[in-house]
């Protein structure tokens, strides 16, 4: 995917989830270049909040990754902020064993992100066993971590290794070597259709039998594909859910406007998150 540069005088301010060094950050650094200002958030609500009060014009957020899921807070904030989803992005994601130490050897405990450590599960059972693993709130501060700490490894990426002054004692030590993580670009802003787009939206169905099946079918019915789906609890009535779909075309095109026109009398609400440019999974 292209750099997304601005030209303005003024750095653009880009929000993502901090601190320094994580991947959010390095899909930062991959998506924007030129006069641009990178700011660091303690999570990721924090990043919402940066746009939606205009602290920055746009946000980086992790959506999925393809071993671990669904990012559910990423989802469930959608639902309370108006902002547009204005790009995707795909990171291939590669986890290292990084430490101050210079052997494996040395290593007694192991610090990092909840997902960075299922990601590894397999290697630290086969290579590390018995060894201590402690989860932080992000890949950057298991870093920050242990560039203080002695005898004491993070699992992280190569850009937290350089951004901290860590060796990379294993390379690659994620189970999946296939792990990609998908980010969202989020702002205010709404890009005009390329002919190659994507639009995600969310709704709310009524409760009546087969309403799924009907709402769904429309899309069907207008040739509109589908290419991704998944539900969540409302967290206003329990057994209430609201469905998150990914499909394929712009908001702006004529059979997608019209499906989702015809979608809407059986949601009762439908909400379009945004339509932005298709990139390719890879």
């Amino acid at each position: 995917m292209q750099n997304l540069k601005m030209e303005k005088s003024e750095p653009t301010c880009i929000g993502y989830l901090g601190p320094e060094a994580t991947f959010s950050h390095e899909a930062a650094t991959m998506l924007f270049s030129g006069n641009t200002l990178l700011k660091g958030a303690e999570t990721i609500e924090d990043v919402f909040l940066m746009v939606v009060n205009r602290e920055c014009e746009q946000g980086v957020v992790p959506i999925e990754n393809s071993c671990e899921g669904t990012v559910n807070i990423t989802q469930d904030l959608f639902n309370k902020y108006d902002v547009n989803i204005c790009a995707e992005y795909y990171l291939r994601v590669r986890q290292n064993l990084l430490s101050r130490e210079k052997s494996i050897n040395d290593i007694r405990r192991v610090y990092s992100h909840p997902q960075a450590i299922a990601q590894c599960r397999a290697w630290l059972r086969s290579n590390m066993p018995g060894i201590e693993v402690y989860e932080l709130s992000s890949t950057a501060l298991a870093a920050k971590t242990v560039k203080a700490e002695p005898n004491a490894g993070a699992i992280g990426g190569s850009f937290a290794a350089e951004r901290y002054g860590l060796n990379i004692l294993c390379e690659g030590i994620e189970d999946d070597k296939s792990n990609v993580t998908r980010f969202f670009v989020i702002g205010k802003d709404s890009p005009k259709p390329t002919g190659e787009d994507k639009t995600s939206i969310m709704f709310f169905l009524k409760d009546r039998p087969g309403t799924l099946y009907k709402c769904l079918s429309v899309l069907a019915d207008r040739e509109v594909n589908m290419t991704r789906i998944e539900s969540r609890p409302a967290k206003t009535l329990k057994w209430e859910y609201l469905f998150f779909v990914d499909i394929e075309g712009h908001r702006e095109d004529v059979k997608l406007d019209a499906a989702l026109r015809e979608m809407e009398r059986d949601c009762v609400f439908l909400k379009i998150l945004g339509s932005y440019p298709r990139i390719p999974k890879g």
